[in-house]
């Protein structure tokens, strides 16, 4: 692309630039009348921008536990796709393969339960997809409870290293992303069969627990042995919290039929 002048007003906002970029607005200077030979370089640009920043978040995100939320809070943010981003990309992954995946979703209840209550569940049995629609279309909006949920845990148990809440709130969306992702593969995994499968969908799943013991220690530091029992800690709380979400997902989905 031939050179275009930095100097005037911005085409955008009309403020005066200042170098190629316009520091009122961030619009790049380009030429009002793109040659052929501009529009292909200028697309081209585009796509390996957004290609390699979405490339870049992964590889982080996967291999290299806590480093995001490092960068982020460090104010390196150009580089990688923003936490609110990555997250609903990795959790739309997941939602999604759930969605097409046959339900084998089942429910008991005492039997003490009423009546009602019997009858839903049996009906339910019967009918799998029941409990998997509920699933699938009320955990994503309870993740906006559950993921604030968590990062309040992380705070209690880091609150000297981070004494804001909103750092402890991107570290949570970031785990968050990798465990969708992490999840997506287990579920997608679920429709092979196999002693080998079965291993590799439990070595993804128990990734989960030293994933975040490595992102804490990276994010916070600390002794190693105190990360071990913190992360188990927090992962016991957390768990208790999506076990009690989704039963009660469950109890408001059969009272409703």
């Amino acid at each position: 692309m031939h050179d275009v002048s930095a100097t005037g007003p911005c085409l955008n906002c009309g403020a005066e630039m200042i170098g190629r970029w316009c520091a009122q607005c961030g619009q790049r200077v380009v030429p009002v009348r793109l040659t052929l030979h501009e529009l292909l370089h200028e697309a081209l640009h585009e796509l390996t921008h957004v290609d390699g920043k979405i490339l870049r978040t992964l590889g982080l995100l996967l291999f290299r536990p806590g480093e995001l939320t490092r960068e982020f809070l460090a104010g390196k943010r150009v580089r990688s796709v923003t936490p609110v981003r990555v997250y609903l990309l990795c959790s739309v992954l997941f939602f999604g393969i759930m969605s097409l995946l046959p339900a084998n979703l089942k429910v008991s209840v005492d039997k003490r339960a009423d009546a009602q209550l019997a009858h839903a569940a049996a009906r339910a049995n019967q009918d799998p997809t029941i409990l998997a629609h509920a699933m699938t279309s009320a955990f994503p909006k309870a993740m906006f409870v559950l993921m604030p949920l968590f990062a309040l845990v992380v705070f209690a148990f880091y609150f000297r290293a981070e004494r804001m809440y909103v750092p402890h709130f991107y570290f949570a969306v970031h785990y968050h992303a990798f465990a969708f992702l992490v999840l997506a593969l287990f579920e997608a995994l679920s429709t092979l069969h196999g002693r080998v499968v079965g291993i590799i969908r439990l070595l993804l799943f128990l990734t989960l627990f030293p994933y975040l013991g490595m992102a804490l220690q990276r994010v916070y530091g600390g002794r190693r042995w105190l990360t071990a029992l913190k992360t188990m800690a927090i992962m016991t709380i957390y768990g208790f919290f999506i076990i009690i979400t989704m039963a009660a997902i469950a109890f408001v989905t059969l009272r409703r039929l």
